[in-house]
């Protein structure tokens, strides 16, 4: 018996168009909300709490993360706060307005209003919230919280935010939604996911009807990531959800940044992937275009280079969304190398069009569109490999 195949639908039929609604944008409005209520009293505990404090908003960073990370956190909570017109600037210090003053001494029923619960969000914001006095002396976020409320906790928390935030369901499901749509020829399928961790993205996908079956066309799925706890939760998961699918998934430690160093491992060996995906993970490596060139490499030629992030803006309305991954270490690896990239963690979308172009993909789309990125921060971008 043959398997019946059909060309592959082309980047083009991807759509968001029921992910970015009305409701998908309260979502993210609430979340800013909220989280000018959190950093404002973290700003006046941890910044201002002896009276006025310098800020330097055009000084070149240090170079490495460690030393990187808590001067870039500070620089970015006060980059946000001066976005929002909250600072009084005098020359190199400056000081908060009355109004920021003010909020920080609210309860969280004065601000949000009587009997208005905050979201789980709002409740993990409060956990990190707790461990940034360690973050600015520069301890890694992720292991003070581990420290302070244990691993179980801390994985809970990890977990909301990487799969069951309500603005992160976003870029799950946009990987998810590229990884059906390149099933759904009959063609056999060998897909390379790297960072993959929890398994955020065949997670979403066993949710889009039709999908279990389509996976028997799944001839091999390369899940990669550098924690192996991490891929010890997601076989669990697999082996719980669709244990079918157990014998054609490699759980493999994959450093992205030496993905050349892999030469004994299939899917990773040139031409051999008709998808790539990079789920809220690409930000985190240390040489951009390294990456992005062997990813162009391990496609097949019409292959799909699929990757998710949070799109930078302004700091006064991007902030929020990447506050978390702020405190880490990991964030402030990358090697910048402008223009391709110019900053550490999250990029803007010039960064990720001069990194595309130089490392060979001509076509792409972005979801959302650039235009609407102020309004829906959370998205990715679908590459097809020439």
């Amino acid at each position: 018996m043959t398997t019946r195949t059909e060309p592959a639908p082309g980047i083009d039929a991807l759509s968001m168009a029921d992910v970015y609604t009305p409701a998908y944008t309260e979502q993210i409005e609430r979340a800013r909300h909220e989280a000018s209520l959190l950093f404002a009293r973290l700003a006046m505990t941890h910044l201002f709490a002896d009276g006025p404090t310098a800020y330097h908003p055009d000084a070149e960073p240090p170079a490495g993360a460690l030393a990187r990370q808590p001067v870039l956190f500070r620089q970015k909570l006060l980059d946000y706060l001066a976005d929002r017109g909250e600072l009084i600037i005098d020359g190199d210090t400056c000081r908060p307005t009355p109004a920021l003053a003010a909020r920080a001494r609210l309860t969280d029923e004065e601000f949000l209003g009587t009997g208005v619960t905050g979201s789980p969000t709002m409740e993990v914001i409060k956990h990190f919230g707790t461990v940034v006095g360690g973050v600015l002396a520069g301890r890694d976020g992720l292991v003070l919280l581990e420290e302070t409320y244990g691993a179980e906790t801390t994985a809970r928390l990890w977990h909301h935010l990487m799969v069951d935030a309500g603005p992160k369901r976003a870029p799950s499901k946009l990987a998810a939604r590229a990884l059906d749509l390149r099933l759904r020829s009959g063609a056999p399928t060998v897909v390379f996911e790297g960072g993959a961790g929890i398994g955020a993205t065949l997670r979403e996908a066993l949710t889009i009807d039709g999908f279990r079956a389509r996976t028997a066309h799944l001839a091999r799925y390369g899940f990669t990531d550098v924690s192996r706890s991490l891929m010890r939760q997601a076989r669990r998961m697999v082996a719980d959800e669709v244990p079918e699918l157990l014998d054609r998934i490699s759980f493999d430690r994959v450093d992205l940044d030496d993905l050349d160093a892999y030469d004994d491992v299939p899917y990773l060996a040139d031409g051999a992937a008709d998808l790539v995906i990079y789920e809220s993970v690409l930000y985190d490596v240390a040489n951009l275009h390294r990456v992005l060139t062997h990813s162009r490499r391990i496609l097949k030629p019409g292959g799909w280079l699929v990757f998710t992030f949070g799109s930078r803006g302004r700091p006064g309305r991007f902030f929020p969304f990447e506050f978390f991954q702020s405190t880490l270490h990991s964030f402030y690896r990358a090697e910048l190398d402008p223009p391709r990239r110019v900053n550490c963690g999250y990029l803007t979308m010039a960064e990720w069009t001069a990194s595309l172009r130089d490392a060979g993909f001509g076509r792409y789309r972005v979801l959302p569109d650039a235009a609407d990125h102020d309004r829906w921060p959370y998205g990715g971008i679908v590459a097809e490999r020439p």
